[in-house]
């Protein structure tokens, strides 16, 4: 699934990193660590992958829906 970063949060007000939006209007997040770890799943995310992503930019990822979020699981290439 094609999604355009739309918001950015490096605070703990949410529990989300990226906001993201596909081109039909659906709302998807990449969480933070403390989520996936709590899922029992990996982040899709390495560090080095956080410093480079901003809003507007365009990825290919593959989500789920977890707690009633469409989340983010893994980033295809």
């Amino acid at each position: 699934m094609r999604l355009k970063i739309s918001e950015v949060n490096f605070t703990n007000k949410y529990r989300w990193i990226f906001k993201l939006t596909s081109p039909e209007g659906q709302l998807c997040y990449i969480m933070n660590d403390a989520f996936y770890k709590k899922h029992n799943r990996k982040s899709p995310l390495s560090r080095k992958q956080i410093e480079y992503l901003d809003k507007g930019q365009w990825i290919s990822a593959s989500v789920e829906k977890i707690e009633d979020l469409e989340v983010v699981t893994y980033l295809n290439s």
